[in-house]
């Protein structure tokens, strides 16, 4: 790629994106199996002595925090998916005008008439 020039290739931004189409899936699979793992551990503190009514609110808060990051994580995945996509539909809508263009322009030009109607130079 030259300095100060983009060149977008559509195609692999839409394989980019299917690639990503996997990743909420993981994320909720590693949700599910932390939320299945807390159980195991849960009593551990104990329930209703002093022991658990003093830690198990932080140990609760922490697996909330926990959770709330992975559904994070799993949502900004599905955003990045479908910017990704978004973006490679417009860029090649953009491409796509933009050759029309060219050919109606192209053909105005190769259309025989006068030099009054334009024409090539």
């Amino acid at each position: 790629m030259a300095s100060g020039k983009f060149v977008a290739n559509p195609g692999r931004m839409r394989q980019g994106g299917e690639m990503m189409e996997d990743l909420p899936v993981r994320v909720k699979k590693i949700s599910d199996n932390f939320i299945s793992d807390m159980q195991s551990y849960y009593q551990w503190p104990g329930l209703d002595d002093d022991f658990a009514l003093e830690v198990r609110p932080k140990y609760d808060a922490n697996n909330q925090a926990c959770l709330d990051l992975l559904t994070a994580l799993g949502g900004a995945f599905t955003g990045l998916r479908h910017a990704v996509l978004s973006n490679g539909r417009h860029i090649e809508g953009v491409s796509s005008d933009a050759r029309d263009e060219i050919d109606r322009q192209m053909s105005s030009l190769d259309t025989p008439g006068d030099s009054s109607q334009g024409g090539r130079h």
